[in-house]
């Protein structure tokens, strides 16, 4: 986002539109991809996925910074996304050998706080990543 001041002295953030349309249109090829590969996984970790994807684009992409390196970081976290849930899948298989009605019930209460965690986890340090993208930019503008 471009910085620039109005009449009265505020600063007036402007988002990048050009990374915004560019991520507009990855985070769409990306979910379209995840819906026909992600056959094995139940449909709230396509949820939470399509969740983040859409997160990941109105929040980091309109901020300043290089759109490579948004672009890696919204990767990452997809992949990060499908470990997380390909280690569920064999919890699950695990819980489930088990057959105790009391961990299924564990496991389908804890499964969205669970995915909620990883989703924010994600973006918090993609954010941080980006915010250390412009702290670093401002101390060459200043040198």
């Amino acid at each position: 986002m471009a910085i620039s001041k109005n009449r009265q002295g505020y600063l007036k953030l402007k988002p990048n539109f050009s990374h915004l349309i560019i991520g507009s249109a990855l985070v769409i090829t990306i979910i379209v991809v995840q819906i026909q590969l992600i056959r094995s996984f139940d449909l709230s970790a396509l949820f939470s996925i399509i969740f983040f994807n859409l997160l990941f684009l109105l929040l980091i992409f309109p901020l300043q910074g290089p759109l490579r390196r948004k672009v890696i970081l919204l990767i990452t976290g997809n992949q990060v996304g499908i470990v997380w849930y390909a280690i569920q899948v064999v919890l699950k298989d695990t819980v489930f050998v088990l057959n105790t009605n009391s961990l299924n019930v564990m496991f389908l209460v804890a499964k969205p706080l669970v995915d909620f965690v990883w989703i924010v986890a994600v973006w918090s340090i993609s954010l941080s990543m980006m915010a250390s993208y412009k702290i670093k930019a401002e101390r060459l503008e200043k040198s």
